[in-house]
C-alpha cells in the first residue's frame, strides 16, 4: 500500500513513455549533429544509432552503377571466342603446317601467333571494364533518399567501394577498396579512366598464382548509367581526384 502511494505521489510514467521520450531525444540529437563538419562524422554515427528505425530505405551495400546485362554478356562472349580461336589455331590449324614437309616451320608459328593476337588484344582492352559498382553507406544515410543525397555530398575518404570486373575467361571478379584509393587516369590510351593507388604493403603482397593479378585499372562509364542511383555514382565520381 505504501509503495502504491509513493508511485502515485511521484507520478511515474509507464516504460513505453520513457522509450518514446528517449527516441525523441535521439531524433533531436541526430538532426542537430548532421550539420557538424566531416571531422565529427563519428558523432553523427553515434546519434543515428540512438534512434533505431523500424524500416530502412536502402541496404548497407548499395548498387550505384550497372553497365547493363547486354554489354557484360557481349564482353564475356567476346573473350571466350578469342580463347576458342587461339585453341583452334594451336591444335587444328598449326599442326598440319608443322607436319607438311613442303611448308617451312615459321608458317606454323605464324598461325599460332595469329590466333593469339585477338586473345591478347581482347584481354588488354576489356580488362578495365567494370560491370557493377557497390558502395557501403552509413546507417543514417540508409533512412531515406534525402539522407542519402545529403551524405553523398561529402563522402568520407574511408568509405568502402567495390568494383566488379570480368576476368580473362569471363567470370565476374570483385575488387574492394576505399574511395580515397581511386584516382582518375587516361591509361591504356583512354581505355581506363580510374586507377587504384596501392600502398607499399599492398604492392609487396603476394597473391596465389591461381587468383591472378589484382586489377588496378578500371573503366566506369559516366553516361548512360543503368541504375536507380545514377546521381549517387555521379557524385562519387566527381569527388575522385585526378592522378
Amino acid at each position: 500500500m505504501t509503495a502504491l502511494l509513493i508511485l502515485k505521489s511521484t507520478r511515474l510514467r509507464p516504460l513505453h513513455h520513457l522509450t518514446r521520450y528517449t527516441t525523441r531525444l535521439g531524433r533531436q540529437a541526430r538532426f542537430g549533429l548532421e550539420n557538424l563538419p566531416q571531422s565529427h562524422a563519428h558523432l553523427r554515427n553515434f546519434a543515428s544509432a540512438i534512434e533505431t528505425p523500424t524500416k530502412l530505405a536502402y541496404p548497407e551495400t548499395l548498387l550505384i552503377y550497372h553497365s547493363g546485362t547486354g554489354r557484360a554478356v557481349f564482353i564475356g562472349c567476346f573473350k571466350l571466342t578469342t580463347i576458342f580461336l587461339f585453341t583452334w589455331s594451336c591444335f587444328l590449324l598449326a599442326p598440319p603446317f608443322f607436319n607438311a614437309s613442303e611448308e617451312p616451320n615459321w608458317v606454323a608459328v605464324a598461325a599460332i601467333v595469329g590466333g593469339a593476337f585477338p586473345m591478347v588484344f581482347a584481354a588488354y582492352i576489356t580488362a578495365p571494364f567494370v560491370n557493377h559498382v557497390y558502395i557501403k553507406i552509413p546507417f543514417y544515410a540508409r533512412r531515406s533518399r534525402e539522407h542519402l543525397m545529403k551524405w553523398v555530398q561529402n563522402i568520407p575518404p574511408t568509405t568502402e567501394i567495390g568494383l566488379t570486373t570480368i576476368n580473362f575467361y569471363g567470370r565476374p571478379r570483385a575488387t574492394r577498396m576505399f574511395v580515397s584509393d581511386l584516382r582518375r587516369t587516361k591509361a591504356r590510351l583512354g581505355v581506363a579512366n580510374l586507377v587504384r593507388i596501392l600502398t607499399p604493403a599492398q604492392a609487396a603482397a603476394r597473391r596465389p598464382w591461381w587468383m591472378g593479378k589484382q586489377p588496378n585499372l578500371f573503366y566506369v562509364a559516366t553516361e548512360r548509367v543503368k541504375s536507380r542511383q545514377t546521381s549517387v555514382w555521379q557524385k562519387v565520381f566527381d569527388q575522385i581526384k585526378d592522378s
